[in-house]
C-alpha cells in the first residue's frame, strides 16, 4: 500500500520542526556550560525525533506512538516549568511548533492513518 499524501505532508512537517529546533539550537548557543548541557540534551531529543521520523516514515505504528510520547512529554515540561528560563527565541519556537505538532499527532492517528500503519 502507498503511503497517504497527508502522512507525506505530516512526516514533511515533522523534518521542519526539527530543522526550526536545530536553527534556534544554534542561534542560542552562547558557549557556557549550562548552554552546553542543554544543547546537549536538546540534540540527544532531536536524534530521537528523527529516528521516530523516519521510522515513520516507513511505516513502523510503534514509531507514530513514540513520536506522540515525544510530543506529550514536550507539553509536559512545558506545562510543568513554563518557558520563564527560556531566551524569546526558544519561546517563539514553542509556541510555533507546539500547535504544529498537534496538527501532525492528529494526521498521523486518524482512521486513515490507522489503516495505513496497520495495512
Amino acid at each position: 500500500m502507498q503511503r497517504p499524501q497527508f502522512i507525506n505532508t505530516a512526516i514533511q512537517l515533522i523534518w521542519l520542526t526539527i530543522g526550526i529546533d536545530v536553527v534556534a539550537m544554534t542561534v542560542s548557543y552562547d558557549g557556557t556550560f549550562a548552554n552546553t548541557e542543554s544543547l546537549i540534551f536538546n540534540g540527544v531529543m532531536l536524534l530521537l525525533y528523527a529516528f521516530a521520523t523516519f521510522k515513520i516514515s516507513i511505516g513502523r505504528n510503534w514509531a507514530r506512538r513514540f513520536y506522540a510520547f515525544l510530543i506529550a512529554m514536550e507539553f509536559a515540561l512545558v506545562a510543568a516549568f513554563g518557558l520563564s528560563d527560556a531566551s524569546e527565541l526558544e519561546v517563539v519556537v514553542t509556541y510555533l511548533t507546539l500547535p504544529l505538532e498537534l496538527w501532525i499527532l492528529f494526521r498521523l492517528f486518524g482512521a486513515e492513518a490507522d489503516e495505513w500503519f496497520h495495512g
